[in-house]
C-alpha cells in the first residue's frame, strides 16, 4: 500500500489537488476509493448527543460521504430546548480540535447515508458501512453568529408584525434605528411601535371603506398618521392604551396576563373598541403597564476549520492537512429573544433590588 502526505493551503486548489492525489488509490484487496471531499461551504444540520453538538453534512452524489463536527464546549449553547449553537452575536467563538469531545471527522461509506440517523441517535445504524474514516489531529474552529433577520428586502421583519425591516427604520450601520415610541425599542423589534398596547400587526390592516394613508395602512383618525405609529387612533384626547376598563387592568396585574392590557376588549358601541371611537371616552384608566416585548428572532452561525490535519483512521498515516476549510453555515429560526422596554427595565431592577435588600435584612 502507497502513504502519502498532502500538503493543502489555498483552498481555491484544494479539490483539484485532491481529485488528481486521490483518483486512484489502491489497497491491498485491490478496492479502489475516491475521495472528493465535496462537502465545503455546506447548509448544515445540527444533533445533541451525549451532552455534544454535532454539526453535519452528507453528498450521496458519486461518493457517498460525510463531514461531522463534534463540539463541547461550555461557551455554546446548554439549552437543550433550543437548537442553535449559540445567541452570541457580538463574539466569535474559537474551539481547539483535540480529542473525543471536539473533532473533525470524514467517513466514505458503501452506499447512501441518512445523516439524521446516522448522526442524531446515540448508536449509528449498522448499514451503510464506513470503507474509509479520516479524524482531525490538531486545528481549530471558528464560530461566527449574527441575526439572520436582519436584511432589507420585503421579506426581512425582524419582529414578525407584518411590516418589513426597511419600513420600520432599521440602520444596516447600526446605530439610528427609528424608534417611534422612544421606549428604548427600535421600531423594527418593536410589537407595538406606539406603545398603546395594541399590536402592530393588529393595527395595520383596513377593511374595505375604512379610511387609510397613502401606503394603505389603517388611519382611522384620518389624522395621516397610521394608526399602528398613532398613541390616540381616535383623536378623542384620551390615550388608546388609557381607553380601557380600570378591572382589566386588574385582572392583566393579578394574572400576569398582559392580554388584558388590550384596549381592544373595551368596547362599549357595536363592538368597535373605545379606543377606535371619537365619541367615546369613557372608560378610562391611567396606567404604565406594557405588553410583554420578547419577540422569536433568526440566527446564522458559520463554521470555519482552521490549520488542522485529518488523519486515516487505518493504520497508513495518512496525513491530510488544511489551511482553512469553510465547513458551512448553520440557521436557527425562531429562537425565543427577551426585550424589556425602558419602562420594564426599570420596573425589573427595582424589584431586583428589593429582593436584595429583604435577603439582607433577613440574613441579618
Amino acid at each position: 500500500m502507497f502513504q502519502f502526505e498532502y500538503i493543502l493551503i489555498p483552498m481555491k486548489k484544494i479539490f483539484a489537488v485532491l481529485l488528481i492525489s486521490f483518483a486512484l488509490y489502491s489497497c491491498d484487496d485491490g478496492d479502489i476509493t475516491v475521495t472528493s471531499f465535496d462537502l465545503e461551504d455546506s447548509d448544515l444540520t445540527l444533533c445533541e448527543i451525549d451532552g455534544k453538538k454535532v454539526l453535519w453534512a452528507v453528498n450521496n452524489q458519486d461518493v457517498y460521504e460525510s463531514m461531522s463536527l463534534e463540539l463541547k464546549d461550555n461557551r455554546l449553547n446548554d439549552t437543550l430546548a433550543q437548537t442553535i449553537l449559540t445567541l452570541d452575536v457580538n463574539d466569535s467563538i474559537v474551539i481547539n480540535l483535540s480529542g473525543e469531545n471536539n473533532r473533525l471527522v470524514y467517513r466514505i461509506y458503501d452506499s447512501e447515508i441518512n445523516g439524521r440517523e446516522y448522526f442524531c441517535q446515540g448508536v449509528p445504524p449498522g448499514s451503510p458501512r464506513v470503507l474509509e474514516e479520516y479524524v482531525s489531529a490538531g486545528g481549530k474552529v471558528l464560530i461566527t453568529t449574527n441575526f439572520n433577520d436582519l436584511g432589507l428586502n420585503e421579506d426581512a421583519d425582524a419582529d414578525g408584525d407584518g411590516i418589513p425591516n426597511a419600513e420600520e427604520g432599521f440602520d444596516p450601520d447600526g446605530g439610528n434605528h427609528l424608534d417611534t415610541d422612544s421606549d428604548g425599542i427600535p421600531d423594527y423589534l418593536d410589537i407595538d411601535d406606539d406603545n398603546d398596547n395594541v399590536e402592530t400587526k393588529s393595527e395595520t390592516k383596513a377593511d374595505p371603506g375604512d379610511p387609510i394613508t397613502e401606503d394603505g395602512y389603517l388611519d382611522t383618525d384620518e389624522d395621516g398618521i397610521p394608526n399602528y405609529l398613532d398613541p390616540d387612533d381616535d383623536d378623542d384626547g384620551v390615550l388608546t392604551r388609557h381607553e380601557v376598563d380600570e378591572e382589566d387592568i386588574q385582572r392583566a396585574i393579578e394574572e400576569n396576563n398582559d392580554g388584558f392590557l388590550s384596549p381592544e376588549l373595551t368596547a362599549e358601541v357595536d363592538g368597535l373598541g373605545n379606543y377606535l371611537n371619537e365619541e367615546v371616552s369613557l372608560p378610562n384608566f391611567e396606567h404604565e403597564l406594557q405588553l410583554d416585548h420578547s419577540i422569536s428572532r433568526d440566527y446564522r452561525s458559520i463554521i470555519v476549520i482552521k490549520e488542522f490535519n485529518l488523519i486515516r483512521q487505518d493504520g497508513s498515516g495518512e496525513d491530510i492537512r488544511f489551511d482553512t476549510y469553510n465547513l458551512g453555515r448553520f440557521s436557527a429560526n425562531g429562537i425565543p429573544f427577551k426585550q424589556l422596554t425602558n419602562r420594564q427595565q426599570e420596573l425589573e431592577d427595582s424589584e431586583d433590588e428589593n429582593e436584595e435588600e429583604t435577603e439582607e435584612t433577613t440574613t441579618n
